[in-house]
């Protein structure tokens, strides 16, 4: 009888044993290995007019982007880039991949350490890229500078095209919108500000920022509406300028440099931020926006 219950015994041991050493399997082969949540960073500049051609200036962005280590960049203002230079210049600086429609006025680019795919083509007045980069839908845009009325027009094209992508996919919009932000309205409601807005309408003759005496929110609105997070606004409630920089001496202070993620992507949001530093300060009129989400 005692040998059957100590029989029973480690039988019972060796089972326990078992189980655990199971659980204890699955657990660590069901946790988050390093590459399941795989962050991904993305860069969206505004580089003004591609950096004037200067050659200082682009070495020097080549080693600060090494240092950034961004797997995606969209760029805004590419003039003096040609598609092929284009190429060249990102392979310099680890992008064997790269997207760029138009090579006249103020051309917008794609590069990525990644393959882009499902690239659409886009009318030759709109500075536009829709592709599609690890199955993650990308909108690089850069709106009219003049008008909020052309800024409409040219959104009005752009969420067409975004209502045909499935509300269960992932999607990022990144650029230069030229438009202030109606979170942004209570920084933008003094005298001061809007004294600022009126003499910028004054010196650029077309310019028009204002809409009966009050600053046109409608581009960034329509985003809002259609449930796009502007993901520098989803964890902070005050306020930061993207222009002008410490190259522009006027103070007309506005923040029009975004990066919106659609619902389906705002869970795997990590971080947002401008990045303000010695080289950003005077390479362009734009600070950058980086956006870093989860990849799951």
């Amino acid at each position: 009888m005692g040998q059957q219950l100590r029989k029973c015994y480690f039988v019972k041991v060796a089972c326990f044993l078992l189980v655990a050493l199971t659980v204890l399997a699955c657990k660590k082969k069901g946790e988050p290995a390093s590459t399941e949540y795989e962050p991904i960073k993305v860069l969206s500049y505004n580089i003004y007019e591609g950096f004037r051609g200067d050659e200082t200036t682009i070495t020097n962005f080549k080693k600060w982007a090494d240092t950034l280590k961004a797997d995606v960049i969209a760029f805004q203002e590419m003039k003096y880039f040609t598609k092929a230079s284009l190429k060249t210049f990102a392979a310099e600086i680890g992008y064997p991949y790269t997207v760029m429609f138009h090579e006249s006025g103020l051309p917008v680019a794609l590069v990525s350490r990644y393959p882009i795919t499902n690239i659409k083509t886009v009318p030759s007045d709109l500075h536009l890229i829709e592709a599609q980069i690890l199955g993650y839908h990308f909108f690089v845009v850069h709106l009219n500078a003049a008008t909020y009325e052309k800024r409409q027009q040219e959104m009005s094209i752009i969420m067409d095209r975004v209502n045909k992508v499935s509300d269960k996919e992932k999607i990022l919009m990144m650029g230069d919108f030229n438009n202030m932000s109606p979170q942004d309205a209570k920084d933008y409601d003094n005298t001061a500000k809007m004294n600022l807005v009126a003499q910028s309408e004054i010196n650029n003759p077309g310019t028009k920022i204002l809409n009966n005496g009050k600053i046109d929110y409608t581009v960034i609105q329509t985003l809002l509406d259609n449930g796009f997070y502007d993901t520098w606004k989803m964890f902070r409630t005050g306020y930061e300028k993207s222009a002008p920089t410490k190259l522009r001496t006027h103070n007309n202070y506005t923040r029009i440099d975004y990066i919106f993620v659609n619902k389906a992507l705002s869970n795997d949001f990590a971080k947002s931020y401008m990045i303000k530093d010695e080289f950003t300060d005077y390479a362009s009129d734009h600070y950058p926006m980086v956006f870093i989400y989860k990849k799951r």
